[in-house]
């Protein structure tokens, strides 16, 4: 069966914890006058629960399922949406189905040490809601990385390294590679 096509021209932002989907997300869909949904936030708001709560008490599993439930609802708003996607929102067969049959998902991707750089340091402490990297977050980063680089890969129409860019560099990157500019 085919995935559905959505009524709307959504852009997802795809990458792995520390790439900046939500800040660029945010930015982005200000600038073209769309509607932003994070789908970490949409998930919180639905369950009243964190990532980590809902990881530690009903596991990942759980979690993905839920996270499939927000992305296919995403997809069938009227209205178009930048939809920042957690980081494994790529794991799903029928979630990257579903991201395949959009015109505008983009990779954001940086290399290992600059994303140990930007999130390693609180995940180590305990920090946030990152519950994948806890224990050794450089170790658990490079494995992720290894592990869903194809796949993001596999889904993505545009591909953006963010390092060393600024935030408004990347958005500038985003809007040029989707013709979306010229609208802004």
């Amino acid at each position: 069966m085919n995935p559905p096509t959505s009524p709307a021209p959504h852009m997802v932002l795809v990458g792995l914890m520390g790439t900046g989907k939500s800040t660029v997300g945010r930015r982005i869909a200000h600038k073209l006058g769309w509607e932003f949904l994070d789908t970490d936030d949409e998930i919180n708001r639905i369950t009243g629960r964190t990532v980590r709560q809902i990881f530690e008490s009903d596991g990942e599993d759980f979690f993905r399922n839920i996270e499939h439930d927000v992305l296919a609802s995403a997809w069938q708003l009227s209205t178009p949406h930048v939809i920042a996607g957690a980081g494994g929102i790529i794991l799903r067969a029928d979630n990257r189905e579903l991201l395949k049959t959009s015109k505008y998902v983009i990779w954001l991707h940086a290399p290992l040490h600059v994303l140990i750089e930007r999130i390693g340091q609180r995940a180590a402490k305990g920090d946030g809601h990152r519950p994948l990297i806890d224990g050794n977050p450089a170790e658990r980063l490079q494995k992720l990385y290894i592990d869903r680089e194809s796949l993001y890969r596999e889904v993505s129409s545009f591909e953006i390294d963010v390092e060393g860019l600024q935030v408004q560099e990347v958005i500038d990157q985003v809007l040029v590679e989707t013709g979306l500019e010229a609208n802004s």
